[in-house]
């Protein structure tokens, strides 16, 4: 028979023991706030994540470390689009700006393809904790692979521009193109830097390939023909302002085209609707055409075309910018 005694000392035993499991289990894990320690920041990136579920606390701790890569190369994109905007010809196109957007977005895919959850925790409070880790010697593999590729892409453009583009708009955007793939291989090389050494040195920059399409565009020689010769000698100015050179006559001609329907009087307002078109023609041959919609008010029917003609003089130049450097539409 078991002394009683002997039960006491070993219930006791085994509370003691049932309060250390306790503790041990509800004690925060030092890499919720150190994870260095445990992956040290020479050879690692992390990042915690936190939620009431563990797969949502798994997905935050990703999304966060994403967030490194992605946060410095979205505001150094916003600061380069706006100094080549100030500083180019032909600006940063919406279309450009959303292509960027798009490329910083998939070079932060790539290098995150890595990323794997290490550690979670569940706190007595019922809160999940995760721990995702990327080892920056893997997401540099892929950033050097996707910053080659951007290398190849650009001196593919310039070569077809220079040798075998069919027409000047062609040339000029393939030109526009390389720009952009080397904007976007400026941020991968910015996302490198976070996870390696030093970045990839380049042979050609975006400010390089910007002088080549000042060079393109100086060397065009167009022509406008259009009925009015007060929209003529604005569309013409709007030229001289891209850097192209206007003569009387050349093989390159511009024109450009007004549609507009009846007034309509809406309480009390006249309105007039419409679009305009501008069109490059290149021996002959229509190789660029955009249309806009149009759209002016007044309280007088005889200041809508005033103010219509106002409104495209204003926004010329940012149309001719459009014509010569967005996808051609025909």
């Amino acid at each position: 028979m078991i002394n009683s005694r002997y039960i006491a000392v070993l219930l006791s035993c085994f509370f003691i023991v049932s309060c250390a499991s306790t503790t041990d289990k509800e004690k925060r894990p030092e890499w919720i706030d150190n994870a260095k320690i445990s992956y040290p920041e020479n050879d690692y990136l992390t990042a915690v994540g936190q939620a009431s579920k563990r797969s949502r606390a798994g997905t935050n701790a990703k999304a966060n470390l994403a967030e490194i890569f992605y946060v410095n190369v979205r505001a150094e994109s916003t600061s380069l689009t706006e100094a080549t905007k100030d500083e180019s010809a032909l600006g940063v196109t919406m279309e450009s700006s959303t292509s960027l957007q798009r490329s910083i977005q998939t070079e932060t895919d790539q290098a995150m393809s890595g990323v794997k959850i290490k550690e979670s925790w569940l706190s007595p409070s019922g809160e999940y904790y995760a721990l995702a880790v990327l080892a920056k010697r893997q997401a540099a593999m892929s950033l050097n692979e996707s910053i080659m590729d951007l290398d190849n892409s650009t001196a593919e453009l310039i070569d077809y521009s220079i040798k075998t583009a069919p027409n000047s708009i062609a040339s000029i955007n393939a030109l526009r193109e390389a720009r952009d793939e080397q904007m976007a291989r400026q941020l991968a090389n910015l996302q490198l830097k976070q996870v390696s050494v030093s970045g990839v040195p380049t042979d050609i920059s975006s400010k390089k390939i910007e002088r080549l399409i000042a060079k393109k565009l100086a060397s065009m020689q167009v022509a406008v023909e259009i009925d009015s010769d007060k929209h003529t000698k604005t569309v013409q100015s709007g030229l001289a302002q891209l850097g192209v050179k206007v003569v009387g006559q050349s093989n390159i001609v511009v024109s450009a085209d007004i549609d507009i329907t009846e007034p309509t009087l809406i309480k009390g307002w006249y309105w007039l609707r419409g679009s305009y078109e501008l069109s490059i023609a290149e021996d002959g041959q229509v190789i660029s055409r955009k249309r806009w919609p149009l759209k002016v008010s007044a309280k007088q029917e005889e200041l809508l075309m005033p103010r219509l003609e106002d409104s495209v003089n204003a926004k010329i130049t940012q149309y001719l910018t459009e014509l010569v450097s967005d996808s051609p539409t025909l």
